[in-house]
Formats: structure tokens, sequence, C-alpha cells
């Protein structure tokens, strides 16, 4: 018999080159209080550690795995006891050591369960942790106070060097938030007591500490979204009389200045939001007039303040409505409003209105957040066409490119609900989310290359022959009462069903295209078996 080498090369490398995976790497604590629930995902040390449980009294260890397999989970230390709620929060690298808190203690590791030590007793605010000059600041509350009366702290990573860096507002809690490093200075908000909310700087020292400039003479500014752009820091704050508008700063009270005063005079102001830095401009979401929101750029100065693309469309969201944006190779890629269909759709611009052209047509709407660019796709979340559910799509930048990779299998649940972050660890991009059963959240990740990636237990499933020309028999042990055998596309549409056989069933793909598809074996609530087949 004649062997076709040439064939099966040439399907390999259809299946290397063109297939994207989804995969469920861990199913730690099913059926669990959230499941696993891995959060604070953080590259350390050639490992990728989180936060995460593996017992019915849902309490948080600090965990990691040295490769990204469920094989891999190791329990470095047990902080807690708390149960039903995560306590540990703010997973931050400093030199050779992670720093993170529970609610009365800052903590240390070096990755290892005698390394992993508290620092101080100190509460610790909700505000991220930034790191400065070899230290990590943060709001802090030495005296455990509750409501807690946080001030500006930082530490070293030693109890001797965890200190009090400034006592903001002595008669109460300072309200410190949205912590921003630029050009050696920390930019945050933050509330001395006296002056209300405003916007405020510290180098690192109690004297380089203060407020830069009261922006809102006779109220709160709330400065946010601080974002930099050659040398600056670009804010959205609240002025008083324009509303919020769109501010720039050098860290000096003469070197910041507000650069619009777009719908103000008693208006709601611009209200600049989604910073994003394209080619030299900052792009955002702003209003235009009334409650149109819409895509605008600035270079830095008023007149450089432009609006890109706008839709007055009236409806209960109005505008364009860029809610999420990332850049990926030469294009700003973001989402936004499509008056033909009424729906929120994948666009992509060059920075000009002419260049803002629509990507997808998903009939309901694809509504991209969530944005991250990660080798040659742009990944993001978005509704399904099956179940009008989040799940994970990658795109190439065009319409036939735009896929949802597999597996979609929610149960009609939300498994980014609530999304926290991609990672890119160990040549795939690592995430949380609940697939199979509703709020079982476990560690997952997507792969352009298949290649080196392990395949989930198959339970004893044989699948013949494969390639195939169309059809496939699939052969099982005695199944799980009442399971069935779904098929999935390389797009992660589901596209046939039948109840599973002891032995063989038959699976007739003959009218389908040539190409990647996954085959489940679902028994119950839970996939038992999965198995790769490919249709030539």
């Amino acid at each position: 018999m004649k062997k076709s080498y040439p064939l099966i090369f040439l399907l390999l490398f259809y299946v290397t080159a063109n297939a994207q995976y989804v995969q469920k790497i861990t199913s730690i604590n099913y059926y669990g209080y959230n499941g696993l629930n891995p959060s604070n995902l953080t590259v350390f040390n050639g490992k990728l550690f989180f936060f995460g449980t593996d017992d019915l009294h849902y309490v948080d260890k600090l965990m990691y795995t040295p490769d990204g397999s469920a094989a891999g989970v190791t329990v470095v230390k047990q902080i807690d006891t708390i149960k039903q709620w995560p306590s540990l929060k703010h997973l931050t690298i400093l030199g050779n050591s992670l720093i993170f808190n529970n609610a009365t203690q800052l903590w240390k590791s070096d990755g290892t369960a005698t390394g992993t030590v508290p620092i101080a007793t100190l509460a610790v605010g909700s505000p991220n942790f930034v790191v400065l000059n070899n230290r990590i600041f943060f709001a802090g509350d030495a005296t455990q106070a509750n409501p807690m009366r946080d001030q500006l702290w930082a530490t070293d990573g030693t109890a001797a060097g965890t200190m009090l860096v400034k006592t903001i507002n002595p008669g109460g809690p300072s309200g410190i938030s949205h912590l921003f490093v630029s050009g050696g200075r920390i930019y945050f908000s933050a509330n001395d007591g006296v002056n209300m909310n405003q916007f405020w700087v510290s180098d690192g020292t109690a004297a380089g500490t203060a407020m830069v400039k009261k922006l809102n003479p006779s109220g709160e500014t709330y400065p946010n979204y601080f974002t930099e752009l050659n040398g600056k820091v670009f804010f959205a704050a609240e002025d008083g009389v324009n509303g919020t508008q769109l501010w720039k700063s050098d860290g000096t009270a003469a070197g910041t200045q507000e650069i619009t005063t777009i719908n103000g005079a008693g208006g709601a102001g611009l209200q600049p939001s989604t910073f994003t830095v394209f080619n030299s401009k900052l792009y955002f979401m702003g209003i235009d007039r009334g409650a149109f929101y819409q895509l605008w750029s600035t270079d830095g100065t008023t007149a450089g303040t432009t609006l890109v693309k706008a839709d007055h469309t009236p409806r209960v969201y109005s505008g364009f409505l860029p809610t999420s944006m990332a850049v990926h190779k030469d294009k700003l890629y973001l989402s936004g409003y499509d008056s033909l269909t009424g729906t929120n759709q994948l666009w992509a611009t060059d920075g000009t209105t002419a260049g803002t052209v629509k990507i997808t047509g998903f009939a309901h709407g694809l509504n991209p957040a969530n944005m991250y660019s990660f080798k040659n796709k742009l990944i993001m979340t978005g509704n399904d066409t099956i179940s009008n559910e989040t799940q994970l799509f990658a795109t190439d930048g065009t319409t036939a490119g735009t896929v949802c990779p597999t597996p979609p299998d929610t149960w009609g649940q939300y498994p980014f609900y609530p999304w926290e972050a991609w990672v890119p660890f160990n040549d795939a991009l690592y995430f949380k989310a609940a697939y199979s059963y509703f709020a079982d959240y476990q560690l997952c990740r997507y792969t352009e290359n298949p290649s080196g990636i392990e395949q989930p237990a198959e339970t004893g499933i044989t699948v013949y022959p494969n390639p195939s020309d169309g059809v496939f028999n699939v052969v099982l042990p005695l199944p799980v009462a009442g399971s069935v055998i779904e098929v999935y596309d390389s797009k992660g549409i589901r596209i046939s069903g039948q109840r599973a056989e002891k032995g063989n069933n038959a699976i007739n793909l003959a009218g389908y295209p040539g190409g990647l598809y996954l085959v489940k074996v679902v028994g119950g609530l839970k996939v038992v078996a999965t198995q790769k087949i490919m249709k030539k």
C-alpha cells in the first residue's frame, strides 16, 4: 500500500499554521465555590504564580505552576483560614521577591513555603501597588482602623524598610487611588482633609509628596486615567466650571494645564476615558455634544485635540462609544457602534476618519472588550453567535480571520465574569474562565501553536480515520448516562450533537468544509472527553 507522507505533512502543517486553541488547564475544586478561581496571575522566576483555592472551604493560597500545566500546580503556602472569600491581593514583583497582602498584613515570598513570610502588620487599601526606585508604594493604615484611614506607605521588602512615607490626611482617610508612575514620580488622587480630592505627586519622600495643583477650587477633582505621552502625564479631572476635561502635567503646578473645555460652562464636560497611545497621539472616548460618546485624539494641545469618528444615532447609549481599545501591529483596534445594524462591532483605525473602518458584522453584535495584542493576533472578549454570551475571540484584523476558538461551552453562562487579565507565559496566553460549569473558574490558556500543548485526558475515546474525507467513527467505552457527542468548528460554533452510545458512533461531516474540528463527549454538566479531528 502506498503511503501518503506528503499529504500527512500538509495536513499537519495546516493544523499548526491555522489552528488556534483555548484550553481549560485545571479542574481543581470542581463544583467548589468558584472552583480554583485563580487571580493575580504573575510570571516570576520562570513560573506562573497566582492566588487560588483547592478546598471546599475556599481558603485562598499562594500557588504556582512551573510550566503552565495542571500537573505542575503547587501550593506554596496557605496564608489565612478565611472561608468563602478571597483574602490575598496585590501580587507584585519587587526584585527577587513577590509582595502581597491579606486583610491585616503585608507579605513577601521567594516562591517557597519557608521564604513566604509576613513583613508588617498593616491594613492595605484597595488601590493598586506601584514600583519606584526598588520600593513598592501603596495606601496603608498601621492602626487597622475601620473604616480605613489610609496614607501613603512604601516597602523595600523588609520589615525595617516598610514605612509611612507621608500622612496626607491627619484627620482621616486620604482616599489614595489611581497610583501611576512616570518620569521618576508617582501621580495619584488624594484628599488631605482640607482641599478635598485633588491631584498629587510624590518622588517617594515625605518632602517630595504634595498636592500639585488645586484643579477644582470649589470641590472634588477626581483625577484618573493617568497615561504617559511624550514625557507628560495625561489624565481626566473635574475643574469645577467646565466639568471633567482633559489635562496634562509634568509634575509641577506651572506645568499642569487643562487642554480642553469642551461641553463646559456648566455642562458635563468632555468626560475623557479609555486612554490609548497610538502613533504619538492619545486616543480616547469623549462626549462631543449632548450625550454622544465619540472617538477623539490629541497631540497634547488644544488645537490638536480633534474628533476622529462620530455617530449621532439616537439610542440609550449614544454615540460611536469606543469603550475598549488596543494597538496591534500598525493599527488601533476598538469597539464601536454600527448604525446600519444597531450593534457594537470591532473596528480598526489608522488615526483618520476615513481610515476608521468596521471589521466585523455579527448579527447580534460582537461587543468586543478587554483587547490585548498577543503574537499574530488581537485577543479580546466578545459575544459568540450561538449563545450570545461572552467568549474569547482572536482576530488577524480581517472579517474572516475573527474567530471564537474552542471551547465555547459555558452552558449559557458568563465565563469571563469577572474578567481580570491576559498574561503571556511559555508561548501561550493565560487567563481565568468558567468553562463547562457556571462559576467554575479555572486556569485556562490560548495558543496559536498547538505543538507542545498537552491534550485533555481522553478517557478511552478513539476516533478513526483521522484525517477523514467526512465520516469519522468515535469509539467510546460505557459512557456516562445521558451523555452526548458534540462537534464544534474552528470558530467555536456547535455544528452537531447526538446521543453517545457504547462502542462505535458515526459522525458525518461530508457537508462541511475541510479543516480542524473538535469532538466533545459531554456527560451531565461536564466535558468528559475531547478529541481534535481533521476533515480533508
